[in-house]
Order: structure tokens, then C-alpha cells, then sequence
């Protein structure tokens, strides 16, 4: 059986720009948290009237963008983990194709009341496979429509801001 080989030397000199991504990270969160707060300042000021079905789907929607910018930052963490899960892949891959030989030699031998665990047994491993075969899943934020959802989202998300600033104001002097 011929072992699979990947090579991870070129990675450990990407230590500089998954700083700069860890940080990217932060402020993305930082800067969603923020936009959060502002929504919670414009819906207290629609509140001051009661709050009505409309006021809770406007908010819902002005929510919308930091989701956006936290689902971007969730997915950067996640392309920070590509490497260490490429430095994993195969002795991860020989570890199943082990556990597939082990219950394939056991269903070949076995009776038909075991195959209740045999087939649990094998569904683990391919739920585990997932995990290997999946490592291109995170770089979907990639694709320019995200791309450009985000850059939308990080806009409005400036808008919201700023109307949560002058929110904050009109509460504080009405």
C-alpha cells in the first residue's frame, strides 16, 4: 500500500500573514460587535413609541450586515486552520483506511445480527472523512459574491453606526 505524502514546508513561512489575519479577525468582530450596538441604540429609539411587528423585522434586517461580517471572520479562522489540518491529512487517512480494512474483515465474517454495529462502526469513519476531505470547504469566503457581500456588509455596517451615534444623541436629548 503506497502511504500518501503532502508537503507542509512552505507553510510555516505563512506565520506572518495568519498574524495579520488573526488580527483582520479581530477587528471584524470588534467592528460587527460595534455595528450590534448601534442596532440596539436605533431599535431602543423605535421602541420609544412601542415596539411593533415592524420594528422587530426592521431590526431583524438591519442585523443582516455584522451576521455578514462574522460569518467572513468565522470563515478567515477557519482558512487559519487549513495548515495544521494538511499537516494531518495523512496520518489521518491511513488511521480510516485501517479502520475500513478492520470492519470490512469483520462484515466478511460476521453474522447478520451484528450488521447493526458494523454499519455504525462505518458511519463514523465516514463522518470523520468529512473532516479530511473537507479542508477546501472554508475557502468558499473566497468566491467574489461573498467577497462582495461582505464589502457590502462592512459599508452599511459604517451606515449603521453613524445612525446608531445619532440614535444615542436624539435618546439622550429627547
Amino acid at each position: 500500500m503506497q502511504r500518501a505524502s503532502i508537503r507542509t514546508s512552505g507553510l510555516e513561512g505563512l506565520a506572518g500573514l495568519a498574524a495579520f489575519v488573526r488580527g483582520l479577525v479581530r477587528i471584524l468582530r470588534g467592528f460587527a460587535f460595534v455595528t450590534i450596538l448601534a442596532v440596539a441604540a436605533i431599535a431602543s429609539l423605535l421602541a420609544r413609541g412601542g415596539f411593533e411587528t415592524v420594528d422587530t423585522v426592521v431590526t431583524a434586517v438591519l442585523l443582516v450586515p455584522p451576521a455578514i461580517l462574522l460569518f467572513f471572520a468565522a470563515g478567515l479562522r477557519e482558512v487559519l486552520g487549513l495548515p495544521e489540518r494538511l499537516r494531518r491529512m495523512p496520518g489521518h487517512g491511513s488511521e480510516q483506511l485501517s479502520e475500513l480494512t478492520r470492519i470490512a474483515g469483520e462484515a466478511r465474517r460476521t453474522r447478520l445480527r451484528r450488521a447493526p454495529t458494523l454499519l455504525w462502526r462505518l458511519r463514523g469513519v465516514v463522518g470523520s472523512t468529512r473532516d479530511v476531505v473537507g479542508f477546501a470547504l472554508p475557502l468558499r469566503i473566497f468566491t467574489p459574491g461573498f467577497l462582495g457581500l461582505t464589502a457590502l456588509a462592512g459599508f452599511f455596517s459604517l451606515i449603521l453606526i453613524g445612525a446608531g451615534l445619532i440614535a444615542l444623541i436624539v435618546l439622550a436629548v429627547g
